[in-house]
């Protein structure tokens, strides 16, 4: 975890700001990938890839993500690939263009070869200086039955920072394990004479758990 950490605090204090495409809103229509990863303190952390993209009224996002158990005497926890998923929404827009939500279908599989489908809603509302984003999957299959909240909030700073609050929050009813984090971080976009980047640390603690957490990543807009 400390290697990653120190990663990207050189990419914070070595790149330019830039500013065009709104790199926090996961309605752009630029195409965008990503790597998410949130470490449970020093003896696991669950690896996201994210790609997603806008064409016309519709928002497409895939993820696939493992998990990594760095704590050899932890039996519970092993290297694994932990699945995919692929959504897709219809996207409306307010009058005024300050909001837009859409609402669609997801489909996911998950290790030991489980498949589930259900719906997912997505918003990005601008008040004032703010901007507001939510994320909400439910899916059931055989012996699945999970929920995604990603409630998130965001406020711009001058070059290039902004401030962040953007937990994900994971409820599987079938086991009863569930991840309920909150916390606040700081992120960055930059200019690196090709794609945007996006970096950002966020730490979180997961009151269900009682665990503290991790949350960073990297993302492209191209």
């Amino acid at each position: 975890m400390r290697k990653s950490v120190v990663a990207l605090v050189l990419c914070l204090l070595t790149a330019t700001p830039l500013f065009g495409q709104d790199a926090n809103n996961p309605i752009d229509p630029s195409p965008t990938a990503g790597l998410w990863n949130r470490f449970y303190g020093d003896e696991q952390s669950k690896l996201q890839f994210l790609a997603n993209v806008t064409y016309g009224k519709w928002f497409y996002r895939f993820t696939a993500e493992a998990e990594f158990n760095y704590d050899e005497d932890n039996n519970n926890y092993t290297n694994k690939f932990s699945g995919t998923n692929f959504l897709v929404a219809r996207l409306f827009q307010s009058e005024n263009g300050q909001h837009q939500f859409g609402v669609g279908a997801v489909v996911s599989y998950f290790n030991k070869g489980k498949f589930a489908a259900g719906g997912n809603f997505v918003s990005v509302s601008k008040v004032g200086g703010w901007k507001f984003i939510s994320l909400l999957t439910l899916q059931g299959g055989a012996d699945v039955f999970t929920m995604e909240f990603q409630p998130g909030i965001y406020h711009d700073f001058n070059k290039g920072w902004y401030f962040r609050g953007h937990p994900r929050m994971l409820f599987n009813f079938e086991t009863g394990r569930h991840e309920v984090p909150i916390g606040a971080g700081v992120g960055k976009i930059f200019n690196t004479n090709g794609p945007v980047v996006n970096v950002f640390f966020e730490p979180q603690y997961d009151f269900h758990n009682s665990l503290p957490m991790l949350y960073t990543g990297i993302k492209m807009l191209f």
